[in-house]
């Protein structure tokens, strides 16, 4: 073989090497959230911008212009691989994720950012070993703002307020809680929820403080009783498909863990309180409208109520296999008090 001929390999050789290393790999996220939604703005947008930047661009992560099959169905959409990176409600697909309810349990903490941080660490640390997010690499968890109590016709001041009253509850797990506080549960999404108060279909709604401005909700539900601790957080997740995953080098995998994880349970979660505290401000000036805190006998009657949900989530971890559940829910509640 000629010196040419060498020559010719071996700058062949080294073209297809550098070719490799700088391969672009593009992760396909599907987005159902509407432009401006705190989600997107302050976690899913910087965390794709970051993982882009510190990747030397070798990674880029597109936004696909519609979402992939449907919102409940998020899941397995990155489970299918349909695409490579999703944002889940876990409340959405009621019974899948019983161990990560350990967040919707009530009066867990009033600060988004907080539960949120507390949340990643404390199932990261405790429950991510028994394996329940099959399928995927779990990227984050956070949590949306706590639900508190919003009624049309008059505020709620004391238990029996509650009895008969329709209200929009937004996850299954919940459903217990509001029927133990004497209230009819209507399940529809928060979208729904204007047009159903304004037309009498239902009393009031479960709903964080954060709903009464972006969807307006104080036009139509114009009194909010706050809970201490709030009635539950309703549990987030962001998640990417496993065999893209694994596809990845570790160098890659840890740029977007480190975009991802305790960080942007700590954005979503401080966005949301952020929008929680515009969303009070604005209410309180409004006229005609009622924020207030629920007084020591509500909060002692709705502890009592809803004592069994705890328990239940308890019993449901320990029958999945879970060492000693209630010390988990215990550090939870105590790690987000330590934060707030």
């Amino acid at each position: 073989m000629n010196i040419r001929v060498k020559t010719a390999i071996a700058a062949a050789c080294l073209a297809a090497l550098s070719g490799t290393a700088n391969a672009e790999t593009v992760l396909r996220y599907s987005n159902w959230l509407p432009q401006g939604h705190v989600i997107l703005e302050k976690a899913i947008n910087p965390f794709i911008a970051e993982v882009q930047e510190k990747s030397g661009g070798r990674i880029k992560i597109e936004t696909l212009p519609k979402v992939v099959g449907t919102v409940p169905g998020q899941y397995d959409v990155a489970v299918d691989g349909l695409a490579d990176i999703t944002f889940i409600i876990m409340g959405y697909t009621p019974g899948r994720f019983p161990l990560s309810e350990v967040v919707e349990l009530p009066f867990v903490g009033d600060d988004p950012e907080a539960t949120s941080i507390a949340y990643w660490r404390v199932y990261h640390d405790k429950l991510e070993k028994y394996d329940e997010f099959k399928g995927v690499k779990l990227l984050s968890l956070s949590v949306a703002a706590p639900a508190q109590i919003a009624t049309r016709d008059k505020p709620v001041t004391k238990i029996d307020d509650l009895k008969g009253l329709k209200m929009r509850n937004p996850i299954a797990s919940f459903i217990p809680a509001a029927e133990a506080m004497g209230t009819v549960p209507i399940n529809k999404p928060i979208s729904e929820v204007y047009e159903l108060a304004s037309s009498g279909v239902i009393d009031g709604a479960f709903a964080p403080m954060d709903s009464q401005k972006s969807f307006k909700l104080m036009d139509v539900l114009p009194y909010m009783t706050l809970v201490d601790g709030g009635l539950f957080s309703p549990g987030l997740a962001v998640v990417m498909n496993k065999a893209s995953w694994d596809a990845l080098s570790a160098e890659d995998q840890a740029i977007i863990m480190e975009a991802a994880g305790e960080k942007m349970a700590r954005q979503i979660g401080g966005g949301y309180a952020a929008s929680d505290k515009v969303a009070r401000k604005e209410m309180e000036a409004k006229e005609g409208a009622v924020v207030q805190e629920a007084d020591e006998a509500l909060m002692n009657a709705l502890h009592e109520r809803l004592a069994f949900v705890r328990e239940a989530w308890v019993k449901k971890a320990a029958a999945a296999g879970v060492e000693n559940p209630a010390a988990i829910a215990d550090e939870l509640q105590a790690t987000v008090k330590s934060l707030q």
